[in-house]
């Protein structure tokens, strides 16, 4: 993410106008007693949610959730396909007055293609599935409407000495442990790229999709946004 955050700061497809993405898995053949299924840590939201749910710290720096509006249904009791609409009052310092939109889908109903658009002013980063551990981003910068021109980023996964992972690509994670194990080494208490208040500002968006979506708060914090 480092590099998508390098892209934004940089205004090379100007500031993000919304977030677009998706993450689904199959949970048909998971058992009734596993814990997905449980209202303490089951549902796809709390396993799944705050990996697109944190791009809004990315995509709208400084700014700040205004309105959190969720619909989605449930089995056994646990939300299983999700969909959310995140509005932020944006910072002081970007050219754009209106707010920023997330728009994002989670289900358990099926496998899906995990991609990511943040469409900017002047162009849009694809990240293409799977995004939460990303291999490759392109850019595309607007040329006129209907033309773009186009840059590909790669990031291909660390050699992986494990094989086998219960879920596909977990290599991928590596990246996050390298950062928090950096950051230990330092000293710090949180990691530059993602402070405690952008946990908090992820925890409160699953927070809300919880209670409008199951009428239950999943994460123990009280939601502030409206």
């Amino acid at each position: 993410m480092k590099k998508l955050r390098e892209i934004i700061r940089s205004n090379e497809i100007g500031p993000i106008v919304y977030v677009q993405a998706d993450f689904g898995y199959s949970m048909a053949n998971i058992p009734p007693n596993d814990r997905h299924w449980m209202s303490s840590s089951g549902g796809i939201t709390l396993d799944i949610g705050m990996y697109i749910a944190q791009f809004g710290t990315l995509a709208f720096p400084n700014g700040k959730v205004k309105h959190v509006q969720a619909t989605g249904n449930k089995m056994n009791g646990v939300d299983y396909s999700v969909m959310a609409n995140v509005t932020y009052e944006r910072g002081g310092n970007e050219m754009i007055e209106q707010d920023g939109m997330m728009q994002f889908v989670l289900t358990g109903a099926a496998n899906t293609e995990e991609r990511a658009v943040l469409q900017g002013t002047k162009g849009r980063v694809v990240i293409d599935g799977p995004f939460h551990i990303p291999q490759q981003l392109r850019v595309f910068r607007d040329l006129g409407r209907g033309e773009s021109d186009e840059t590909v980023y790669q990031f291909p996964l660390r050699d992986d000495p494990f094989g086998t992972w219960n879920n596909p690509g977990s290599i991928g994670f590596v990246h996050q442990i390298d950062e928090v194990g950096k950051a230990l080494q330092e000293g710090k208490t949180q990691c530059d790229c993602f402070t405690w208040a952008d946990s908090l500002e992820v925890a409160h968006i699953i927070d809300e999709v919880l209670m409008q979506v199951r009428g239950e708060e999943g994460c123990g914090i009280k939601s502030s946004t409206g």
